[in-house]
């Protein structure tokens, strides 16, 4: 896993010893950037399904999340392994198909993938993931009778099977059955040690476009399925709410839903300006740090952003920044992908409360309401019951936002964005709100948020800077503490290269160090090394070097007192070395005082105290 999961400190994979079996939509792999926190949870998963103890999970988000992205550099890592995990991507799109076309084109690409993956030949898992492609059992046995490749028998029988039911008329729910078992009935098999890892994504447009006859939910066929340890799934939805609520529906208890993040902060600039410079534009850290804002760290949306287009301006301020935006709500990819997107909400929000609501969430953006408070904001006159039901469908097409019983507006600015632009008529928004909503909208929220960062109150500021105090002396404390074990090290490395000076003439056998001592006054000495005749003690000093006038004459005489001292209580027949260290070095009016009180003294450079 370490090797594979390696990034740079510009978040940039190591692709080394990574095989692509299939190809990534990103492109180029090396454009593949950051997210590493949830590929290595999902790698964890998935090496846990050798042992048999991974649960399925629905990973959910928004489009352009990266979920897919997420899923094919999980699915290029585990098959690079060859680990006994066999990885099956299927991705449901939109468009109907009857339960028997789905049968055949599913159990299809999902033998191709395990015969690519016991043959090494790439081909065959290429063919399998990409839709462009027919792929079909005669295709399938035709390819497997020139292979020798483990369990080809039983793949075959399978195939036989699976020919002869596509031969009869069986119901469409049937067929969406068997279909759905076919890779927890390979990994079942006896004599195979395989398990599968299932990435089934777009999991929505199951229920929506495959057509099961009298089951209008298909998914159900997914009940016993998903329970199975050996072939666990984890699939994804865009339309989060709607596959939330099919599983709590009709899937209870079979998986653990995940909602995946927006990027890193940092690994949502360094992608921003990587593609910044592939594309052309300028782009400082500072504007990729607002365009990150103004697309809520959405690597999709990023792109779409900084992708050029005739028109669109290049990229070099946060102006050029807001225009971009506005020429992909108005026109571009943004409008066009959310249109697709809220096509299906628009027909449920058709009346005017609902229109209402979602304009009063929007411009509220940040707060949240329970449905009563809403009615009476808002003075709705709507029946309880018929508003928990129009907040809960605006939830389920993901137009507003749901928190424990309260709901608030869309925390996506891009769609926000379309949103407002492009179906102010169906809101009903007056022109006047529009323009002042929207009259450099995205720029003012970036501003109202760094206001917030600034804008405290004296009390506030007093008590932070209270905090900040006792902060940074910890910090102080564990630099100093960290620097007291750099020298002692050095002491130790000295002693064991028997060099001349401080440590002369104690054993490597017969030494023993503490650090921080306290004297019965209270006081602490830094180091005390005791060797077999001598005990050196000595102050460390990790200053800045602008602070280095803060070791005065006075500091160090109270050192030598206080070390004479605690060599006069606990070390009487010992010969007393004295050592001052700083790590920033000493002003050079006390090199005479170090020298009269015959102390060792260095800084960082431990060689010049040492010899080594």
């Amino acid at each position: 896993m370490k090797k594979l999961l390696n990034l740079d400190k510009n978040d940039r994979w190591d692709l080394e010893g990574i095989e692509f079996a299939i190809k990534e939509r990103v492109g180029k792999p090396e454009h593949f950037i950051g997210r590493i926190r949830e590929i290595e949870f999902l790698y964890k998963w998935a090496d846990n399904i050798r042992n048999e103890v991974s649960r399925s999970i629905a990973f959910l988000g928004r489009r352009k999340i990266g979920k897919s992205l997420i899923l094919e550099r999980l699915y290029n890592i585990i098959y690079s392994e060859k680990k006994g995990l066999i990885p099956f991507y299927y991705e449901f799109l939109e468009g109907r198909r009857s339960g028997k076309e789905f049968y055949e084109d599913f159990i299809s690409r999902f033998y191709l993938q395990v015969i690519g993956y016991y043959t090494k030949d790439i081909r065959l898992n290429r063919l399998a993931v990409d839709r462009r492609t027919t792929v079909n059992f005669t295709l399938l046995l035709r390819q497997l009778k020139t292979l020798d490749i483990p369990h080809k028998a039983e793949i075959m029988r399978d195939l036989d099977a699976c020919t002869q039911m596509v031969e009869r008329d069986e119901s469409p729910y049937e067929y969406v059955i068997a279909a759905t078992a076919t890779p927890r009935g390979f990994a079942t098999t006896p004599g195979v040690e395989e398990k599968i890892v299932q990435m089934i994504d777009e999991f929505q447009y199951l229920n929506m476009y495959i057509d099961a006859g009298l089951e209008d939910k298909p998914c159900k066929a997914y009940m016993a399925t998903a329970e199975m340890k050996v072939a666990p799934l984890i699939i994804t939805g865009s339309l989060m709410g709607v596959v939330s609520e099919e599983l709590m529906r009709w899937l209870p208890h079979r998986f653990d839903e995940f909602i995946v993040p927006g990027m890193d902060a940092q690994e949502a600039i360094n992608m921003t300006m990587n593609y910044g410079k592939i594309y052309g534009h300028s782009i400082t850290s500072e504007i990729a740090s607002y365009i990150i804002h103004i697309t809520n760290n959405v690597p999709g949306r990023i792109i779409d952003i900084l992708s050029p287009k005739f028109g669109k301006p290049l990229i070099t301020n946060v102006v050029d920044a807001d225009n971009a935006l506005k020429y992909e709500a108005e026109t571009g990819t943004i409008k066009h992908d959310w249109d697709e997107y809220l096509i299906l909400a628009m027909k449920a929000v058709n009346d005017i409360n609902m229109r209402r609501m979602t304009w009063f969430l929007c411009r509220h953006e940040g707060e949240w309401f329970y449905p009563m408070d809403l009615k009476r904001k808002m003075s709705l006159d709507i029946d309880d019951q018929k508003l928990r039901e129009e907040l809960g469908i605006l939830y389920k097409y993901d137009i507003v936002e749901k928190n424990q019983g309260r709901y608030g507006g869309v925390f996506d600015r891009t769609l926000k964005k379309v949103l407002m632009t492009n179906y102010r008529d169906i809101l009903e928004l007056p022109d006047e709100d529009f323009d002042e909503y929207f009259r450099n909208d995205s720029l003012l929220d970036y501003l109202k948020e760094r206001i917030k960062q600034l804008e405290m109150s004296l009390e506030e500021a007093d008590i932070l800077r209270n905090k900040l105090k006792k902060l940074q002396g910890d910090h102080n404390n564990l630099k100093g503490h960290y620097y007291e074990r750099v020298i002692l090290l050095g002491l130790i490395k000295s002693i064991i290269n028997k060099n001349a000076g401080l440590t002369e003439g104690i054993s490597a056998t017969d030494f023993s160090y503490k650090l921080s001592s306290f004297l019965e006054s209270g006081n602490e000495i830094d180091i005390v090394l005791e060797g077999g005749d001598v005990v050196i003690m000595a102050e460390c000093k990790n200053y800045a070097p602008e602070y280095i006038q803060k070791i005065t004459k006075k500091m160090v005489e109270e050192f030598v007192e206080k070390s004479r001292r605690l060599a006069k209580e606990r070390f009487q027949h010992k010969k007393l070395r004295l050592a001052y260290f700083s790590k920033n070095g000493f002003e050079d009016k006390l090199k005479p005082v170090f020298e009269n009180y015959g102390i060792f003294f260095g800084s960082n450079h431990l060689e010049t105290c040492f010899g080594f």
